[in-house]
């Protein structure tokens, strides 16, 4: 990967370093300096928005939970195959991006998916591409999640198996995060892809997630213009081809024209003509603790807040934890353990969890690296996703980005299966090279704390009747 061009250079130009906060650009005329970070003034919307008059299938509100527990699924464990109707697609779609929760923001109604999103932006759109669904007609539909209804917006594609679409909305994320937002989108994405794949695993669908596809087929398929909003991954149900090709056009919706130029160059420079093999099935854990079921568990998760770092978790919950959310990942991770049964506190390459890298205490080293967010110091445990920067080309390094987060969601699931509590943690990159001992070319991915929470998330709510919840303030180390 260059870094002086397309991925690579982003990626360099949206580090974070302790002598810059991290909401001030740095000082290099290929990123934006006139947008002020959080106005109120400047928010964008929450959703795409269509026309009047499309056609409209309302989902039913009554979800046909088929009981599997959460750690089955995210063992591996095969469920039995249930047909893939309106219900069904509107169960996986509402598990993944519907609307469970929601507050009041100056003066505004802020919603939160069932899937986390960093700093709750949720930048992420998606699409089902329907073939055969019971109760749903065969064409190119937009997920309303506010509605819990399919908004048709273009002709049935070519091509045999129901397949979802994500894309990824930069301005929705970068309102906060400005270039930055960028990785956010792929973490969301794999996020996100972490509680769609495991609620059609739990119903038998046998999902096959795809990260190399033809981006400009992906586009035309969604009205997506490449600028404003990007394909970011696919998901097909089943091994049939996927019903991507585009037969006519899409209903384009409406974004806000802004633009961030070296994302819209970072994209381009990934992207593909043909479509890619899916991700292979990754082979079952032997065994998994009991949980309630998957539906259950993804209604209960949220982003924890404040952890209680009194408290430990035993070291079966870290070593089934981490072993479930790296099924069929390759990419490398690095364990921070503050309080973990068992475990000497220290720094462990995973899953050598008998040779600490570092011995000792690094609750304050790591609230530190994550930007005085005292959440990397109370949690029992800090996940870090890295890999070197060497090995990734322009593609690579968006699926490296979504696959962090797509272990990190799957830590969210395995947490909260096993009452513990996880948050997603942004970091100083210029720092993580040395916490772990690898040369500068690393390029780190993720962090992720897992710890006992200190308080109860309130349990979100069914289609239609999002519960209302208050904001928790985290705690910052100085303030």
């Amino acid at each position: 990967m260059d870094l002086d061009s397309g991925a690579g250079l982003l990626h360099r130009l949206t580090s974070y370093v302790p002598d810059r906060e991290w909401d001030v650009p740095v000082d290099d005329p290929r990123v934006r300096h006139d947008l002020v970070p959080n106005d109120p003034g400047t928010r964008p919307p929450q959703l795409k928005a269509y026309p009047d008059g499309l056609p409209v299938v309302t989902l039913p509100r009554d979800l046909p939970d088929p009981g599997v527990p959460a750690t089955a699924v995210l063992a591996g464990v095969e469920s039995p195959a249930r047909p893939l109707d309106a219900a069904q697609l509107g169960r996986v779609l509402f598990l993944g991006a519907g609307v469970v929760r929601m507050t009041e923001r100056d003066g505004r109604r802020h919603f939160y998916r069932a899937a986390g999103s960093a700093g709750a932006r949720f930048p992420l759109e998606v699409y089902a591409s329907t073939r055969g669904v019971a109760g749903v007609p065969d064409g190119v539909h937009w997920y309303d999640a506010a509605a819990h209804a399919l908004v048709q917006i273009g002709p049935a594609a070519t091509g045999a198996a129901t397949t979802l679409v994500l894309t990824g909305v930069p301005w929705r994320t970068g309102w906060r995060y400005a270039e930055r937002g960028f990785r956010h989108m792929y973490w969301d994405a794999g996020t996100l892809l972490s509680q769609l794949s495991a609620a059609a695993d739990s119903a038998g669908l046998a999902p096959r997630l795809r990260t190399d596809f033809p981006d400009a087929t992906l586009r035309d398929l969604v009205g997506a213009d490449g600028v404003h909003e990007h394909p970011l991954a696919l998901l097909t149900f089943g091994a049939g081809e996927p019903a991507i090709g585009p037969t006519g056009p899409a209903t384009t919706g409406t974004l806000p024209p802004v633009e961030f130029p070296l994302v819209t160059t970072a994209q381009r420079a990934g992207e593909r003509t043909v479509l890619g093999e899916p991700w292979p099935r990754a082979a079952a854990l032997p065994d998994h603790p009991p949980s309630d079921s998957l539906d259950e568990v993804v209604l209960r998760r949220g982003s924890q807040r404040l952890m209680d770092r009194s408290r430990t978790l035993p070291r079966a919950a870290l070593e089934w934890s981490m072993t479930a959310a790296l099924r069929g990942v390759e990419i490398p991770h690095w364990v921070a353990v503050h309080g973990v049964d068992d475990v000497p506190p220290g720094l462990y390459r995973w899953p050598d969890l008998a040779t600490p890298l570092r011995a000792g205490n690094l609750r304050a080293e790591l609230e530190r690296i994550c930007l005085d967010q005292s959440l990397a110091a109370d949690a029992a445990f800090v996940v870090i996703a890295a890999t070197p920067a060497s090995t990734l080309d322009d593609r690579g390094y968006r699926t490296a980005q979504l696959t962090a987060g797509l272990v990190e969601g799957r830590l969210h699931l395995a947490a909260y299966a096993l009452g513990a509590g996880a948050s997603g943690m942004t970091f100083l990159d210029s720092e993580i090279p040395a916490l772990v001992g690898e040369s500068d070319d690393l390029a780190t991915l993720l962090f992720t704390c897992v710890g006992v929470p200190e308080y109860a998330s309130r349990a979100g709510g069914r289609p239609g009747a999002p519960v209302e919840v208050r904001q928790i303030t985290p705690r910052i180390a100085g303030a």
